[in-house]
């Protein structure tokens, strides 16, 4: 991202751009960044959009030769086209285009094996908008919030993320939720976050296994019904569970290896600064009883999937099992 960026501060953009990965925040940050330097809002003679898989070369090419009309440039943004992961002659089609025609190339998945990706590698600017690391996270909400005149603390940064996740379109949301109720006050505190912020499902699945640790039966699913009341699909739940159940499993494997706290997160693939708290929860399981769940939980599923009981219920017995554990 660092060719993209550099590009948008100089104003020296590349005529032909792609953009594509996991990280849809940063994906439409960037065409958002393009779209604006380099056409003028409401000018449809001289930006055009192309969406979807049904998208024809051809038209796109018919446009791209066409001089810009009273303006120094024609813009093209084709979003989800596929051409990234077919055979086709679109790189053949941007060799003609004139200097004055600049194209974006908007994607969720590509081939680099792909004629045409090799082409934008050579003759434009590709970037990839992977998932950010946790430095650069909290950096980038530092950052955030300082363009509003706030502050918040790094332990408060990480609380954030835990709480919410580490996706940045909902961290930006709950960024702008955290601005606006702290209204004149300076100073992000730990104590808005629990107020404004509602805990994702990552986050609620880590209380009920704490919950389960403890044998609270209650709190376990009344956090399940929770889950439920925000549209939480019983069988996602099921999964999540079972993928903490397996953090868990790991962590306790990889630290009785000697294994630091960042080579224990590169391994998992989980942010570090999870570790010791997923280290913590896992120390009040044994490993027999967190095979027992998966175990459990596999017979649940099967149930569920023979037609013998509905998600719900394949759920909340295994919550019920699990308790009693």
């Amino acid at each position: 991202m660092q060719k993209i960026t550099e590009e948008l501060k100089n104003n020296s953009l590349s005529r032909f751009h792609l953009i594509y990965g996991e990280e849809r925040y940063m994906v439409r940050y960037y065409k958002h960044s393009l779209v604006e330097k380099l056409s003028v809002p409401g000018d449809e003679m001289n930006c055009t959009y192309f969406q979807g898989s049904d998208i024809k070369e051809s038209d796109i090419a018919d446009v791209g030769q066409v001089l810009p009309f009273m303006a120094s440039n024609r813009l093209i943004v084709v979003q989800d086209s596929g051409f990234f992961k077919s055979a086709g002659d679109m790189a053949d089609y941007l060799e003609e285009f004139p200097d004055s025609t600049y194209v974006v190339f908007v994607e969720r998945e590509v081939d680099k094996r792909n004629r045409l990706f090799k082409w934008m590698g050579k003759n434009g600017c590709v970037t990839e908008c992977q998932s950010q690391n946790e430095p650069m996270l909290k950096k980038w909400i530092a950052g955030y919030l300082k363009r509003t005149g706030k502050t918040i603390a790094v332990p408060v940064a990480e609380y954030l993320m835990e709480r919410v996740g580490t996706d940045m379109e909902v961290l930006n949301n709950e960024l702008d939720k955290l601005i606006g109720y702290t209204g004149e006050r300076g100073e992000i505190r730990t104590e808005d976050v629990d107020a404004i912020c509602a805990g994702s499902a990552v986050s609620k699945i880590f209380d009920m296994i704490d919950a389960v640790a403890l044998g609270e039966k209650e709190r376990a699913l009344s956090l399940y019904g929770d889950l439920l009341a925000n549209k939480e699909q019983p069988m996602s739940i099921l999964y999540l569970f079972t993928r903490h159940i397996n953090i868990l499993l790991q962590i306790k494997e990889l630290s009785a290896e000697g294994l630091n706290k960042n080579e224990i997160a590169k391994k998992i693939g989980i942010p570090p600064f999870t570790v010791p708290k997923y280290g913590k929860q896992a120390a009040a399981f044994k490993r027999r009883i967190l095979l027992k769940m998966l175990s459990v939980r596999a017979d649940f599923e099967e149930d569920f999937k023979t037609g013998k009981i509905d998600d719900q219920l394949a759920v909340e017995l295994f919550l019920i099992q699990a308790l009693t554990n």
